[in-house]
């Protein structure tokens, strides 16, 4: 169960669904296959040749997309959804519609935006704005009594279940945009080295917290970027 597969990315958001698709690779998957509008796969095909593109035809998601990607998550263990969609009115049904997908998921940026019904089987990811809208337009309690994991970024970051919550430690050096998308992929990654929900999104925080801990004592401050986290994931050996 290594398998991972990563919706997402539009002309707008391309490092997004990169960030998120290495970080899965980065902490452990087998695989990560990104379904992703052609010109943001090409992109991201030269910005790795580990990532596995399938190049959907248009510059943005759309519900036209659903029987390519559903053929395709016959073959993965978990998903990803959200990182760099954006939240078009055809990419938000395509969204709402994938999220009913009984595979283990992350569910992470926009389609945390646009989600307006409970889901079964994973793990929400929302930063403050986000908690918000879930609360909204959805309820953090409903998502917790259908057995899903939330972490709710900030500073410290907080996970919750249907039964307990922790905090966690949080780098100042996480408050900038693209961490939350490594976040996903490392919640993903965890995921399809059969962790369980929980146990992988504390592994996550603590794992890119360790990563943004050691950058700034080697930049001595926090002038690192997300990408630079991604990196630095393969030398925090306790992640193993």
């Amino acid at each position: 169960m290594k398998r991972v597969l990563v919706v997402g990315g539009s002309e707008e958001y391309v490092g997004a669904v990169y960030l998120a698709a290495i970080s899965a690779m980065r902490a452990g998957a087998e695989s990560v296959i990104v379904m992703a509008p052609e010109k943001v796969a090409w992109a991201l095909n030269a910005l790795s040749p580990d990532l596995v593109t399938r190049k959907l035809k248009g510059k943005f998601l759309s519900i036209a997309h659903k029987k390519v990607i559903e053929r395709q998550m016959k073959t993965a263990d978990v998903l990803v959804l959200g990182n760099g969609a954006g939240t078009r009115p055809p990419t938000a049904a395509l969204m709402r519609s994938l999220v009913r997908s009984p595979l283990p998921k992350v569910i992470d940026a926009d389609a945390l935006k646009i989600l307006n019904e409970s889901v079964s089987n994973a793990i929400l990811t929302p930063n403050e704005g986000e908690w918000k809208l879930l609360e909204k337009n959805v309820g953090i309690k409903k998502l917790l009594s259908g057995g899903n994991v939330i972490i709710e970024k900030g500073f410290f970051s907080k996970i919750w279940t249907r039964r307990v919550h922790i905090s966690i430690k949080t780098s100042a050096g996480l408050d900038k945009a693209g961490t939350g998308d490594v976040l996903a992929g490392l919640c993903a990654g965890f995921l399809a080295c059969g962790l369980s929900p929980f146990a992988a999104a504390k592994k996550a925080c603590e794992i890119g917290n360790a990563a943004a801990d050691i950058l700034t004592k080697k930049k001595r401050g926090y002038s690192f970027l997300a990408s630079d986290i991604a990196a630095e994931i393969k030398r925090v050996g306790r992640f193993r």
